[in-house]
C-alpha cells in the first residue's frame, strides 16, 4: 500500500469496550480511564496519565510501524536522556500487538509512554522557546546517526519537502491549484528544484521529519520532550530543519514575535547542537517554501475529502499563505542571504565593492607609517595550510618566517579545538575550568624544578610587563637590563626595552645594555657574561637606579640569531642575581620545541630562569601567553595587588593551548625540528660557496640566522627576490642584514630543500624572463 491509500483509509474505529478489552490483553491495563486524543490518520487515546495507546491506520505498512518502534528504540540508546515516548513492551514482551478494529479491518497497536508537558503548537512563541525548538530538532537528528531500516528509504511521503513537483503536479491535475490564479505557488518546483536535487549530496540520514510544534512539548517555559516518529524517513537532515523551522515560522505574527526573530532563535538553537554547512544554509530557504506549498496542497485535498475533520486538517492553512508570501516576496538571492547571516554561514563582508586598492585603505585607516606591512609588494594572504601561505591571487608561498604557526597553517586539531570550545564556553578568566588549570600544570611539568607557577596572559608583549611587574615588586629595584638590539614587546615599557626598535638619539632612564654573545664560543664564558651583567648594573647605579630584571631572548634572535653557549646564559642568570635582579628568559621566539624536544632554549643550555616568558607559538595563532615563575615570586606581588587579564585563561585560549601542546607531542615535531633545521644551515653553509654575498650561517633547532654580507640594500634584494620565487623570511640583527629563517616546525626536508632552491636562485640575481 502506498501513503495515498494510508491517507485515503479512514482511522481505525474502536468503541471503548473493544480499547478496555485491547489494553486488558495486550498489557493488563484495561482499568485505566482512556480518553481519546486527535490524530490525522491513526486512532491515538490517553491511558490513564501516563501512557498512549497507538492504534495504526488498517493501510499502514507493517514495515513502517516497525521502523518507528526501532527508531525510538536507536534514539533511547544514544541518548537516553532525550525526552521522548518510550515502548511498553505487550505482555508477551512484543513490541506490537496485531488486532482489528470495530470495523473488522486489521490494525497494529502499541503503547507508549507519555511524555510531560504540553504540545507548543498554539501557543505563544517566545524566542527562548523557538531557540529550544532548534536545538531539540539538532539533537533529534544527531541521536539518529548511524540508524538503518530498510523500510526507511522509498516512503513516498508526500509531506517529504523533496516530493514537491509531484504534489504540485497531482494539485493541477486534480484543480485544487489553479496555476492562473496562484502563479507563485504552482511556479516553486521551478524556484526550488535546484536546492532539492542538491539535497542529494548534503549530509543525510533517517530523521525524524516531524519536529513541529504539534510533536514538541514544553512546561514553564522550557521545552520537555519529542513525541510521534510516524513519518520518520530517509532525507537530508536540512531537509529535517526546513519542517522544524516552517513551524516554528508560522507562529510568527504582528501581535507575536517576528518571523526573522523565530527563524534567528531556531538557527541559533540548531547551530549550537549540530552546525550546518554554508552549502545546507544555501538550500534551506527554498526547502521552507516546499514545505508550506505541500503543507497547503496536502490540507486543501484532505479537506475535500474529509469534510468531518476541517477543523484539524486545515489548523494551518491561514499560517501557511501568510508565511509563504513573505518569504516567497523575496528574490532567492535575498532569502538564501538572509538565512545564511542568521546562521553564521555568510561570507564575510570584506568590502570588496569599495573599490581602489586595498593597501591604501588600510594606510588610510590603520595609522600608514605606524603599522607598516612586510615585504616591497605587501602581499594580501587568504588561507594557510601547513607550511603553505596562498595570496589573494592564488599564489602559493613557502612560509618560512612565522613561529605563530608553530604546528603549521591551520592545523584541523587545534582548529577543531578552539572552535568546539568556542561553540560551548568562552569568558573571562575568574571562573574555574579544567582545561585551563591542564595547561598551566602541563607548562609548569615542562619547566625546571622551582618553576611551578602559571600566570596566564594575552601576548608575549603582556607577559613580559606582568614579568617586569612581579622582578620589581619581588626585588625592589627599578633598572633593567637588556641586549643591545633586543626586541621584547611593543607597549609602553616594552618598548623602552627593546632597543631593536629605538629611534634615533633615544635612550630610556633605567635601561642598561649588555653585549650579546658575538664572537667564537671559547671566548664566551660565565665570567664574560656575568661580568657584562655586573657592567650594566654599575650603571644603573651610577644613574641612581637598581637592577631589577636581566632578560634576554634565549635565542638572540633580534640579535642576528646568536648561539650562545650554556655557559653565557648561565653567566647572565649569575649575574643578575649578583646584582640582586631576577633572569627572564624570554622563549617568545624560540620556545616551543623550535630547539628541540625538551621545548626550551634556556633548557637546552641547562640554566634554571627565574621567570620565562611564552607567547606566539601557544595557541598557533590565537592570542596567548604565559608567565612561569616560582610561586615566592609570584606571593611577593599579590601582598598589594591582585593579577588579572580578561581573555587570559580563557577556556578557548586553553583549548588551543592544549592543542599546540598535543600535536607538538604527537606528531614528534621538535625532533623533526632538530634534523629539518640541521638539513637546512648545512645546505645553506654549501651555498655560501658558490655566493660571496653569504656569511656565517647560525642557530639551532629549525631557526637559521644568515648573515648578508653585501650591505642592508642587497639584503632587502634578497628578501624582495625570495618572495619572487614564492618564499618568505625576514631580516633581522644590527643594520637588518641577517635573514632570518623560522618557519612553523612542521617544515620537512623537503621545505628545507625549496627554500634552498629559491635562495640559490634569488642570490643569483632578479627573476628571470617567463618566472
Amino acid at each position: 500500500m502506498t501513503l495515498d491509500d494510508v491517507l485515503q483509509e479512514p482511522a481505525p474505529e474502536l468503541g471503548a469496550e473493544t480499547v478496555d478489552r485491547l489494553l486488558t490483553q495486550g498489557w493488563g491495563r484495561g482499568s485505566a480511564p482512556v480518553r481519546a486524543l486527535p490524530s490525522e490518520r491513526d486512532l491515538n487515546a490517553l491511558v490513564g496519565d501516563g501512557h498512549v495507546l497507538k492504534v495504526s491506520n488498517p493501510a499502514e505498512p507493517r514495515e513502517s510501524i516497525e521502523l518507528e518502534v526501532a527508531v525510538m528504540a536507536h534514539v533511547e540508546a544514544t541518548d537516553p536522556d532525550l525526552v521522548m515516548p518510550r515502548t511498553v513492551p505487550t505482555t508477551s514482551g512484543a513490541p506490537l500487538l496485531e488486532t482489528v478494529d470495530d470495523t473488522g479491518r486489521p490494525c497494529l497497536a502499541r503503547l507508549v509512554t507519555v511524555v510531560p508537558g504540553e504540545i507548543l503548537e498554539g501557543t505563544s512563541l517566545t524566542v527562548s522557546l523557538a531557540e529550544q525548538v532548534g536545538a531539540l530538532a539538532a539533537r533529534t537528528s544527531v541521536a539518529l546517526q548511524g540508524f538503518f531500516h530498510p523500510a526507511a528509504g522509498g516512503r513516498g511521503l508526500d509531506w517529504d519537502v523533496r516530493r514537491l513537483p509531484d504534489v504540485i503536479a497531482g494539485a493541477l491535475a486534480s484543480g485544487v491549484l489553479d496555476a492562473t490564479r496562484e502563479p507563485v505557488l504552482a511556479g516553486l518546483p521551478e524556484r526550488v528544484g535546484g536546492s532539492l536535487r542538491a539535497c542529494a549530496a548534503l549530509p543525510s540520514g533517517v530523521q525524524h521529519a516531524d519536529v513541529t510544534l504539534t510533536n514538541v512539548l514544553a512546561q514553564d517555559g522550557h521545552v520537555t520532550g519529542v513525541i510521534d516518529f510516524g513519518d520518520v524517513h530517509h532525507t537530508a537532515r536540512v531537509a529535517d530543519l526546513a519542517v522544524t523551522l516552517t513551524a516554528v515560522l508560522r507562529n510568527s505574527g504582528p501581535q507575536d514575535v517576528g518571523l526573522w526573530d523565530l527563524a534567528a532563535a531556531v538557527l541559533r538553537g540548531y547551530q549550537r547542537r549540530s552546525p550546518l554547512a554554508p552549502e545546507e544554509v544555501a538550500v534551506l530557504g527554498d526547502l521552507v517554501l516546499a514545505r508550506l506549498a505541500v503543507s497547503t496542497l496536502i490540507s486543501r485535498t484532505r479537506a475535500v475529502e474529509h469534510t468531518d475533520n476541517l477543523t484539524y486538517i486545515t489548523q494551518y492553512d491561514d499560517a501557511n499563505a501568510r508565511v509563504l508570501a513573505e518569504l516567497a516576496a523575496l528574490t532567492p538571492e535575498d532569502l538564501r542571504g538572509r538565512l545564511h547571516r542568521l546562521a553564521g554561514t555568510a561570507e564575510p563582508d570584506l568590502g570588496g565593492d569599495l573599490g581602489g586598492d586595498l593597501g591604501a585603505r588600510r594606510a588610510a585607516v590603520m595609522g600608514g607609517p605606524l603599522s607598516p606591512l612586510f615585504y616591497r609588494r605587501p602581499l594580501e594572504v587568504v588561507r594557510g595550510e601547513g607550511p603553505w601561505l596562498v595570496t589573494a591571487d592564488g599564489r602559493r608561498m613557502l612560509d618560512a618566517y612565522n613561529n605563530v604557526a608553530v604546528v603549521g597553517h591551520a592545523h584541523p586539531i587545534v582548529t577543531r579545538a578552539v572552535t568546539r570550545q568556542l561553540a560551548q564556553l568562552n569568558t573571562h578568566s575568574r571562573y574555574l575550568h579544567p582545561g585551563v588549570v591542564r595547561l598551566a600544570e602541563r607548562l609548569v611539568a615542562s619547566m625546571p624544578d622551582g618553576l611551578d607557577t602559571c600566570l596566564f596572559t594575552t601576548s608575549g608583549t603582556e607577559a613580559n610587563e606582568l614579568a617586569w611587574r612581579l622582578a620589581t615588586e619581588a626585588t625592589g629595584g627599578d633598572g633593567a637590563v637588556i641586549a643591545r638590539h633586543a626586541y621584547h614587546g611593543s607597549t609602553r615599557w616594552m618598548a623602552d626595552l627593546s632597543p631593536n626598535e629605538w629611534p634615533a638619539g633615544h635612550r630610556p632612564d633605567g635601561v642598561a645594555l649588555f653585549e650579546a654573545p658575538y664572537g667564537a664560543p671559547d671566548a664566551l664564558t660565565a665570567e664574560v657574561a656575568a661580568g657584562r651583567v655586573r657592567d650594566a648594573a654599575a650603571e644603573l647605579a651610577a644613574s641612581g637606579h637598581r637592577a631589577a630584571l636581566v632578560l634576554a631572548d634565549s635565542g638572540f634572535t633580534s640579535e642576528g640569531v646568536r648561539d650562545a653557549p650554556a655557559a653565557y646564559l648561565q653567566g647572565l642568570v649569575d649575574g643578575a642575581h649578583e646584582a640582586g635582579a631576577l633572569y627572564l628568559a624570554d622563549e617568545v621566539q624560540v620556545g616551543y620545541g623550535r630547539t628541540g624536544p625538551q621545548l626550551w632554549r634556556f633548557t637546552l643550555a641547562g640554566v634554571t630562569p627565574d621567570i620565562v616568558t611564552l607567547g606566539k607559538p601557544m595557541g598557533a595563532g590565537y592570542p596567548v601567553g604565559a608567565v612561569i615563575t616560582r610561586r615566592e615570586i609570584a606571593d611577593v606581588l599579590a601582598r598589594r595587588y591582585e593579577y588579572f587579564s580578561t581573555f587570559a585563561a580563557t577556556p578557548v585560549a586553553a583549548a588551543a593551548g592544549n592543542a599546540v601542546l598535543d600535536v607538538l607531542e604527537d606528531e614528534r615535531l621538535p625532533e623533526r625540528a632538530v634534523a629539518v633545521g640541521e638539513h637546512l644551515r648545512a645546505g645553506v653553509r654549501a651555498l655560501s660557496a658558490r655566493h660571496d654575498a653569504l656569511g656565517e650561517v647560525r642557530g639551532t633547532g629549525l631557526l637559521a640566522g644568515v648573515d648578508l654580507l653585501a650591505g642592508r640594500d642587497h639584503a632587502r634584494d634578497v628578501l624582495a627576490g625570495l618572495v619572487d620565487r614564492g618564499v618568505l623570511a625576514g631580516l633581522t640583527g644590527p643594520g637588518g642584514v641577517v635573514l632570518k629563517v623560522r618557519p612553523p616546525l612542521v617544515w620537512e626536508t623537503e621545505h628545507a630543500d625549496l627554500f634552498l632552491a629559491a635562495l640559490d636562485d634569488a642570490l643569483a640575481g632578479p627573476m628571470r624572463a617567463g618566472r
